[in-house]
């Protein structure tokens, strides 16, 4: 972990805590779930902190966040499939977006583009959490899910409408004396 911030190792120990959680989840252990889901969404919480107050913001915490996020849900949702809490065309129409989302992503940090999360993003990432959390101490509340997939896909509409229609000041042609104010 040589040179790693503190900011992005809480950012990799949230990846890692995703296999512990799955396995949990597969077990039938609901409170280790939950416990290592809360544990997980604080490291979500204090990673974004930690590298804005501690001034640790990297290319790499960047991407590395957004992209660790999809990850752990998709996992946790894709355990919470196989156990019967959340139907498989579910877990598909929640993993459409986040594919989407991550590859744009990616495609942005290759073209050296920041991906900035708005509101959109951070309350379907809420309402997410929310889902998780819920559906880890009863099947019951499979309408925040539904929430939640409603959710990323408005945030993914929003992203995609954003960017490609607003432009980077190094995509707006410079101006001439012969253009309009």
């Amino acid at each position: 972990m040589l040179g790693m911030t503190l900011a992005n190792a809480l950012t990799t120990l949230r990846g890692l805590l995703a296999v512990p959680t799955v396995i949990a989840v597969l077990g039938g252990h609901w409170q280790a779930a939950l416990i290592l889901f809360l544990v997980a969404l604080a490291t979500d919480i204090l990673d974004g902190w930690v590298a804005r107050k501690g001034h640790q913001v990297t290319i790499v915490g960047q991407l590395l966040d957004p992209l660790v996020d999809k990850a752990f849900y998709l996992a946790l949702f894709s355990a919470l499939a196989v156990v019967g809490r959340i139907p498989y065309f579910g877990l598909g129409l929640f993993a459409f977006p986040q594919l989407g989302l991550a590859v744009g992503a990616l495609v942005l940090w290759q073209r050296r583009q920041e991906f900035v999360a708005e509101w959109p993003g951070k309350a379907a990432a809420g309402l997410t959490a929310l889902a998780a959390g819920l559906l880890l101490l009863s099947p019951r509340t499979i309408g925040v899910f539904w929430g939640a997939v409603g959710g990323q896909f408005i945030a993914g509409v929003y992203y995609l409408i954003r960017r490609t229609t607003t432009r980077t000041p190094a995509e707006v042609p410079p101006r001439t004396p012969s253009m309009p104010r």
